[in-house]
């Protein structure tokens, strides 16, 4: 089911654009590839940025509540919930965009561990694809012969590249600190999830190691995009963005009304 539904139109599609565009360079497939599934995810992203600017623009007014709440968890927990649902943010809106991503990840890992073979190609490429000469040859020829999955005639993307991961944990760096406050409360809780700044794109850089180039090219092209998507929507007004989203400053300000002729 998960083969059906995802692993082979993924790769199917990913030959399509591999057989159409110059040159029949796989990473740059992989590249367009990562640049129409990010921007098919825009509505969703645009979604979980929004909750997480409005979960940063909370974190003074929680860490008063941790304040009052003197050490009691289940009065601090109720209190944090409140104000969630004073302010109508799901803790979780964040979480629906990754939950999405992580299977499309699982099944371009699937592609390349056990499609991208010789023999393997031609028994999961649709029908109306076979006629593309590029991939016409791959079928005819066996893919050991006439595919290589190399990226600009260099890497090969099947295998293992600490430069690629290295861009791929640089990259996590930028896209994460984009959204990062200016002014972080110190806080014990803010000063972990800054921390986690720095954490993750070394996690990044290690699980690359380990996994197909062609991942960390994935990685490095979505974080790019993200980037790109961040910076749109942070340079401008949230309320055109989006009717109905919580914006920066939520609690209008009172308005003090004077009577003429008095100061």
């Amino acid at each position: 089911m998960f083969n059906t539904l995802l692993v082979y139109p993924i790769f199917n599609f990913l030959a399509f654009i591999y057989a159409v565009i110059p040159g029949h360079d796989f990473g740059i497939a992989i590249i367009l590839l990562t640049v129409i599934v990010r921007t098919a995810l825009w509505p969703l992203v645009r979604k979980q940025l929004h909750s997480q600017r409005a979960m940063q623009e909370l974190q003074p007014e929680i860490a008063k509540i941790k304040e009052k709440a003197a050490g009691d968890r289940t009065l601090e927990g109720q209190m944090i919930m409140e104000l969630y649902k004073e302010r109508e943010i799901n803790p979780l809106g964040s979480l629906l965009p990754v939950l999405i991503q992580l299977p499309l990840l699982l099944a371009l890992f699937a592609v390349l561990r056990d499609i991208v073979k010789p023999g393997e190609f031609a028994t999961v490429i649709y029908p109306a694809l076979q006629n593309f000469p590029a991939l016409h040859d791959i079928i005819d020829k066996g893919s050991k012969f006439a595919f290589h999955p190399l990226f600009l005639g260099l890497i090969d993307l099947q295998k293992a590249s600490p430069l690629l991961a290295a861009f791929a944990g640089i990259t996590q760096f930028f896209q994460t600190k984009q959204l990062m406050p200016k002014n972080q409360p110190k806080d014990a809780a803010s000063q972990a999830t800054a921390s986690l700044t720095y954490i993750f794109p070394f996690v990044t850089f290690f699980i690359g190691l380990t996994l197909p180039a062609a991942l960390s090219l994935y990685w490095t092209s979505a974080s790019l995009v993200l980037i790109y998507q961040q910076w749109i929507l942070l340079r401008g007004d949230v309320k055109e963005l989006e009717d109905g989203v919580i914006v920066t400053n939520p609690t209008p300000k009172p308005i003090n009304k004077k009577k003429k002729g008095k100061k």
